[in-house]
């Protein structure tokens, strides 16, 4: 007689499931994650998933949706490092940057997968939605503080501009080495600095 899944068992398969899916995706793309590819990497019987996801598409709104929360909590982490502004602009980048580099399959799952329907996928339009609030608190805070102006909203979308620019082209391969990351990602936040200043009286 099969073995009563506990809510343990069940979170944990779906767990390695958004993993696998997350990798197949960084590997092959959209086309490339399957149900039978899924359960070849995984090691069980094409027929396992659908006990746990309804169907391919569950699966990839719930591996960008995962991704992104985690991403989303280790970037508001590091927001709460005292300090001005500025510094926890600067703190936000770094726990950004390291997200990126430590879950490059997640990364490229939330920002290079089409995305469904988001009124199907409640939880996964909330997750997005918590990402662009963390990225617009940071030019809120700085045009509280005086040193920059403008649509905080859009500036929101440029500050997050400036970070997953270089990223991606780091993690694509197109960069000589992480220093070079670096020197792209200070020269973002100090061109937006300088351009989004407050004009002088």
């Amino acid at each position: 007689m099969p073995r009563t899944l506990s809510q343990e068992d069940i979170a944990e398969f779906r767990e390695q499931a958004c993993a696998a899916a997350s990798r197949l995706f960084a590997e092959r793309g959209t086309d490339g994650v399957t149900m039978r590819a899924l359960a070849e990497v995984m090691g069980i019987s094409p027929m396992k998933p659908y006990h746990y996801f309804r169907d391919k598409e569950e699966i990839l709104a719930t591996s960008v949706m995962r991704a992104f929360n985690r991403f989303v909590s280790a970037v508001e982490e590091a927001e709460k490092e005292p300090g001005s502004a500025l510094e926890r602009a600067y703190a936000k980048r770094r726990a950004y940057v390291a997200f990126a580099l430590a879950e490059p399959d997640s990364y490229r799952i939330m920002f290079e997968m089409p995305y469904p329907d988001l009124n199907k996928y409640p939880e996964l339009a909330e997750a997005v939605e918590r990402c662009r609030w963390t990225m617009r608190r940071s030019m809120d805070a700085l045009i509280a503080e005086g040193l920059v102006e403008g649509n905080p909203s859009t500036l929101g979308y440029v500050f997050w501009c400036s970070l997953h620019g270089p990223v991606s082209l780091y993690l694509a391969g197109k960069l000589d080495s992480e220093a070079q990351l670096e020197t792209l990602l200070d020269l973002g936040i100090k061109g937006l600095l300088a351009g989004l200043a407050p004009a002088q009286a």
